[in-house]
C-alpha cells in the first residue's frame, strides 16, 4: 500500500506540468499521511459529463474514498489505496474509475522494502521533480448535508523479479497517458486498463528516508 508521499515541487512547475489554467500557492509538503487533504488534478467538459468549464482543473480532496453510498453509522472507511486489478468490480471503486479519473501530483512517495520491518526508502523517478500517480475521487453527502470530495490511489502488483522487496506500488501514469486516463466521457476502464500497471524498481531512484 501507499501510505506516505511528497509534493515539494512548486506551484510554478506543478501548474506548468499539468497544464493548468490556475493553481493557489502552496508549501512544500513533505509529509502527506491519509485523510489530509490532497492536490488532484481532473479533466475538464472534454473528459467528464457534469463539468461545465474547459480545461484541466485543480482541486483539494481528502484522501480517503468514502463511497457515495456510505451510511455514516460509525468510523469513516480508510479507502486510501484501490487495487488496480480489482478497482473495476469493487462496489466502492467502480463508479470512481469510471467517471471520476483523476492524477495526484507528487514529487516521491515512501515504501518499506523488504517487508514491514525493513527500511522506509523514499522513491521517486530520477530528474523529475513531479510525477503523477493515479487516482480516482469520489464525493459524499455528509449527514449534515455537506459534500466532502475524496480520492483514493491505485497500486499494482510489482514486477516479479521486484517481489522479494516489494509486493505493490502506486501506479504511475507517464505525462504522454494524461489525456487518456482524465479522458472519462471517451475512455472506459477497459480502454485504460494498460495503464494501470506498476514499474519496474530499476525506473526509480531509491533513497534510505
Amino acid at each position: 500500500m501507499a501510505g506516505r508521499f511528497a509534493l515539494t515541487a512548486s506551484p510554478e512547475t506543478v501548474k506548468a506540468h499539468f497544464a493548468l489554467s490556475d493553481l493557489d500557492p502552496f508549501p512544500p509538503r513533505p509529509a502527506i499521511l491519509p485523510t489530509h487533504p490532497i492536490l488532484v488534478v481532473l479533466a475538464g467538459r472534454e473528459g467528464r459529463f457534469e463539468v461545465a468549464r474547459a480545461g484541466r482543473l485543480a482541486q483539494l480532496v481528502r484522501w480517503g474514498l468514502i463511497p457515495n453510498w456510505f451510511k455514516a453509522e460509525g468510523p469513516l472507511p480508510a479507502l486510501f489505496n484501490a487495487k488496480a486489478e480489482t478497482a473495476h468490480e469493487n462496489a466502492a471503486f467502480r463508479g470512481p474509475l469510471r467517471h471520476r479519473r483523476c492524477l495526484v501530483p507528487a514529487s516521491a512517495f515512501f515504501r518499506k522494502l523488504g517487508g514491514k520491518g525493513g527500511p522506509t526508502h523514499r522513491v521517486s523517478l530520477d530528474g523529475e521533480a513531479v510525477i503523477a500517480l493515479a487516482g480516482v475521487m469520489e464525493s459524499y453527502m455528509a449527514p449534515d448535508g455537506s459534500e466532502v470530495d475524496t480520492a483514493a490511489i491505485l497500486t499494482a502488483e510489482t514486477w516479479p523479479v521486484d517481489r522479494g522487496r516489494l509486493s505493490r506500488l502506486p501506479v504511475v501514469i507517464a505525462p504522454h497517458d494524461y489525456p487518456r486516463w482524465l479522458d472519462c466521457r471517451s475512455h472506459e476502464p477497459a480502454a485504460i486498463a494498460g495503464l494501470m500497471r506498476a514499474l519496474p524498481l530499476t525506473a526509480f531512484t531509491l533513497t534510505a528516508a
